[in-house]
């Protein structure tokens, strides 16, 4: 029969201030049962979220892919070469309002809502020298066909050709990333609260932030390199593509310099 906690014992729920003691427990600054003075705890407190801006600039730290749904805008101010922007992110002001500022966009795609059931038609995604080429950036049309993403801050900017001149609904695909966190008392979950954190990234990021305290804290731990780096792995191996394995011709011998040529002659029974 399972043991279970007793009836007044509270669920174990996490804390940022919880991650940032853990981390400087694990290098020596405090021991276990101690708790951190309030300059310590800031300052832990900021480098946590130091490593977090880190961790909102490459894919490997993407851990899921999020689909936002929009309404196309019509009669948007128009720029002098005649374009139209959109802007998208946590500012003021921003036409779509998005609680992170996407890094990139994945996929877009007009929704076509006028028919039943509706269309989704797929907007091209295209990159700042196809931008620089459009030569009549302001023709108007249903829905546009062509997206430019500029990610400015703190919103983003969405060129979208051409202007649409009917309020269909636009989907946009964009990565999900953890945010840096506003309060040191902010809850990071816990196993029987609501997970705010994905699987696996509470370890590594109380080991990376550990790691990362190790220069101005004056302190080491020799199996703190290995353990984070171990943790990390486990996350961000599950949000990398898996490389392409691929030999020369049938697994025979490549062309490298010293080698073999990879064509067989079957007529002569010879490399050439």
């Amino acid at each position: 029969m399972p043991v279970t906690p007793p009836t007044s014992e509270s669920p174990l729920t996490y804390t940022v201030e919880d991650l940032c003691q853990d981390a400087a427990i694990e290098i020596g600054i405090i021991p276990p049962g101690e708790d951190l003075d309030s300059d310590d705890a800031q300052w832990i407190f900021r480098k946590l979220n130091y490593l977090l801006d880190i961790w909102a600039t490459s894919k490997k730290y993407v851990y899921a892919s999020a689909f936002n749904y929009y309404v196309l805008p019509s009669n948007l101010p128009v720029a002098a070469d005649g374009s139209a922007k959109v802007t998208i992110g946590p500012g003021p002001g921003a036409n779509y309002f998005a609680t992170q500022r996407p890094v990139k966009i994945l996929s877009a795609s007009a929704i076509i809502n006028n028919v039943t059931p509706p269309v989704l038609a797929p907007i091209q995604i295209n990159d700042n020298q196809w931008w620089a080429g459009v030569t009549l950036p302001g023709i108007t049309s249903m829905y546009p066909t062509d997206l430019f993403y500029n990610p400015a801050w703190p919103n983003g900017e969405l060129y979208l050709r051409p202007i649409s001149n009917t309020n269909f609904g636009l989907r946009l695909e964009t990565w999900v990333l953890l945010s840096q966190f506003g309060s040191i008392t902010d809850p990071i979950g816990g196993p029987e609260s609501e997970v705010t954190v994905p699987p696996g990234y509470r370890t590594a990021l109380m080991l990376s932030l550990a790691e990362s305290l190790q220069p101005g804290s004056n302190r080491s731990n020799p199996l703190l390199t290995g353990n984070a780096a171990a943790a990390r792995a486990a996350i961000f191996g599950n949000n990398s593509p898996s490389a392409n394995i691929s030999t020369r011709d049938s697994g025979m011998p490549g062309n490298q310099e010293g080698r073999r040529s990879t064509t067989f002659s079957y007529r002569t029974r010879t490399w050439t």
